[in-house]
């Protein structure tokens, strides 16, 4: 799954997805499942890796460790603070979540 990503924010979008996968794990081993990547069948292009959209779970465990910096949440959700704030106010989470 990591090597199929196509990783548009390189290292940066990798260390965010992998900090999230930690947050997220439910035993010691990180998943496929944690990782937030899902296999999506392009045409005749075999398996291609995409990013899930995070769900308020994911936003508020970002908001929480970020201790409500929005720049810092957002960057762990590998977001831009202006899409973070989109996706917060469509779920209708508080910015001193």
């Amino acid at each position: 799954m990591l090597v199929g990503h196509a990783w548009p924010g390189n290292v940066r979008e990798l260390k965010n997805v992998l900090q999230r996968a930690a947050l997220l794990c439910q035993s010691g081993v990180i998943t496929a499942h944690d990782l937030g990547l899902v296999v999506a069948r392009g045409n005749n292009m075999g398996c291609i890796a995409r990013a899930v959209e995070p769900d308020r779970e994911m936003i508020e465990s970002a908001l929480k460790n970020a201790r409500g910096v929005i720049s810092q949440a957002a960057a762990e959700l590998g977001l831009s603070r202006q899409a973070l704030y989109r996706r917060m106010d469509k779920l209708g989470i508080e910015s001193g979540a």
